[in-house]
């Protein structure tokens, strides 16, 4: 019973496939309409970080620094690699990002306040 339901419905399928001559209706038209697709534009250029060493002036007194280079470092439960950098040295996290010697929960996702500052986007 089940092959001759299967037969069944494939026959049926290939007799809709089949076109009888000529197509009655013509090419679907785009969604977009008669509207020309615009020239190319060009490839945003890649982001320019401050020098090594220079940091990004704040625009308001309690805004966290901006973090002048590339943050695409990964944080996760079981790593955090901004704090590898920055847990002592010139450019230290703030003591009240710490409980004890580890970094307080709220504080672990850095990105959550810090972004990425360049000079254009």
């Amino acid at each position: 019973m089940k092959k001759t339901l299967s037969l069944i419905t494939l026959v049926l399928a290939l007799a809709g496939c089949q076109s009888g001559g000529e197509p009655s209706q013509s090419a679907p038209e785009s969604m977009r309409g008669a509207v020309p697709v615009a020239e190319m534009s060009r490839v945003a250029p890649l982001p320019q970080y401050p020098a090594k060493g220079t940091s990004v002036e704040r625009s308001v007194i309690a805004q966290p620094p901006v973090i002048p280079h590339k943050a695409d470092y990964p944080i996760n439960l079981d790593k955090n690699s901004c704090i590898n950098c920055h847990r002592g040295g010139k450019h230290k996290m703030a003591a009240t990002h710490f409980e004890g010697r580890k970094v307080a929960g709220q504080y672990y996702q850095c990105r959550a306040c810090h972004v990425p500052q360049a000079v254009n986007f």
